[in-house]
């Protein structure tokens, strides 16, 4: 027997893959279009963190007041993420992309240069569903833009 062991062990940290991605494709552009087009009408100002993260909690507080209790979360989750994710387009080096893994296919913001990825979507539907504030938006926003500093 050689003095090395090439057993393979199973690891508690789970492998990632590296997401595949692709571009827009007219419908996409056309969802992201019509959640803009909801922040717009909300007069948010997409170059600023605070001003997204206000029609987040505008959003969110919406829905929670709702009469009924069963509104559809979507609408609102889809338009708060989607105007974080073009924040992030117009203040940082990155671009929508739609990134597919094992998990299944999302919209994200992608910077081919650093192979930085953020799932905005997914961002905002974590903490909605927590019921947490918008305040997340702003402090992740200040994370990212300070990355694309550093690199």
């Amino acid at each position: 027997m050689g003095l090395f062991s090439w057993k393979k062990t199973k690891s508690n940290v789970e492998e990632f893959d590296q997401p595949m991605l692709s571009e827009l494709n007219g419908e996409h552009r056309e969802f992201i279009a019509g959640c803009l087009g909801l922040a717009d009408g909300a007069g948010v100002d997409l170059e600023d963190p605070g001003s997204v993260a206000e029609f987040y909690d505008l959003l969110l507080g919406a829905w929670q007041s709702s009469p009924d209790g069963t509104t559809d979360p979507e609408p609102y989750i889809n338009a708060a993420g989607v105007a974080f994710g073009e924040h992030l387009v117009r203040t940082t080096p990155l671009r929508w992309v739609v990134a597919e893994d094992s998990t299944g296919r999302e919209l994200a913001v992608h910077s081919e240069r650093t192979n930085f990825f953020v799932y905005p979507l997914d961002a905002v539907q974590k903490r909605w569903v927590r019921g947490e504030g918008g305040e997340f938006i702003t402090t992740l926003a200040g994370q990212v833009v300070s990355h694309f500093k550093i690199y």
